[in-house]
């Protein structure tokens, strides 16, 4: 999301306090990754790992403060539906035809167990010489399809006036339609596929003028408006999801990262001790504290987070630059 290496990130849905300690052993024993570690991997948005998190498409391992974190077998999965859809596949389409695919052969397995390949935006299943499309029709090899085959996996179900920001696919409603919540954040979710910032942004606002304060709600809203530059609302967004839910910590981190780039870097420590104070093995989090602290000369402080970022993430794609930092402080220190 940023130069921060991306603010770190995802939406509520977590689980009691015991289960969230088994779960913070987990992430403590093994490798696992962020969605914004993720993201840095397969060089994408880390928005774009969010979505296919909230797809299903992504299974994460753990959830630790409502935070997942995925193993490294999906990065193969993501590097997959990082190549569908540059192929042309949308999110919502490889959802629904995964859906289909998966009536049909009665079955409810991840997508990294189902062999599943693409040609052009459609979804094949291939089992041995069978090869499937979601609709249910057969193909013997994998026969070319012609754009005109293509059909939308659903339609647009909103008329209304339109916005001068609005796409073809997203309309903002008239003041006299009721629609509900569910309706908007899906509108608000098309938009932010098609990179409509500014009609997704619209939809959330909608969203909590018609139907109340919700936190996940806030925490998209500032992560559009992080990327729509809008630095002061983002920050705003953050606390008003906090206030919503304390135990949101991916939105402390990112409110953290947010607070160091306007220049508020006492505020950002805070912010990041705080998400520490929640979840003490967040990977992501002893990274942008470490950079805070160095970069605001508290060099001995950081060395300790430094070296924790790289004793829980070793595998990270920021361990070299965490390595080197450690290294610089390590020499300086020798110096005086």
């Amino acid at each position: 999301m940023t130069d921060k290496k991306q603010l770190a990130t995802e939406q509520p849905g977590g689980s009691g306090v015991a289960d969230n300690e088994l779960l913070k052993d987990q992430v403590h024993d093994q490798q696992l990754y962020s969605p914004a570690m993720l993201a840095e991997l397969l060089h994408v948005s880390v928005r774009l790992v969010r979505r296919w998190h909230r797809a299903g498409l992504l299974e994460p391992t753990a959830i630790v403060m409502q935070l997942p974190h995925f193993s490294f077998s999906q990065i193969t999965t993501a590097k997959k539906l990082a190549q569908w859809m540059n192929q042309g596949a949308s999110v919502q389409s490889i959802q629904h035809q995964l859906e289909l695919i998966r009536s049909r052969i009665g079955t409810h397995a991840s997508l990294d167990s189902l062999p599943i390949a693409v040609m052009g935006k459609r979804l094949m299943w291939c089992q041995d010489e069978v090869v499937m499309e979601a609709t249910g029709q057969f193909h013997f090899g994998f026969d070319e399809l012609s754009d005109e085959e293509e059909r939308p996996a659903t339609l647009s179900f909103v008329r209304a006036t339109s916005s001068p920001h609005s796409s073809n696919h997203t309309q903002v409603p008239a003041k006299s339609e009721f629609i509900s919540f569910e309706q908007m954040v899906e509108q608000a979710i098309l938009a932010e596929d098609s990179d409509d910032y500014e009609v997704a942004i619209e939809w959330y606002r909608s969203a909590l003028a018609a139907h109340g304060p919700n936190p996940d709600i806030c925490f998209q809203l500032a992560e559009l408006l992080y990327r729509q530059g809008d630095l002061n609302a983002a920050r705003e967004r953050y606390f008003m999801a906090l206030e919503l839910d304390p135990g949101l910590v991916e939105a402390q981190a990112n409110l953290g990262c947010v607070l160091a780039e306007c220049g508020q870097f006492e505020l950002a420590i805070a912010a990041f001790e705080g998400a520490l104070h929640q979840f003490r093995d967040y990977a992501d989090v002893h990274f942008h504290l470490a950079r805070v602290l160095d970069d605001t000369g508290q060099a001995a402080r950081a060395t300790e987070h430094w070296q924790r970022f790289l004793d829980l993430s070793p595998a990270s794609p920021w361990a070299e630059e965490a390595a080197q930092r450690l290294n610089q402080s390590d020499v300086a220190w020798l110096d005086f």
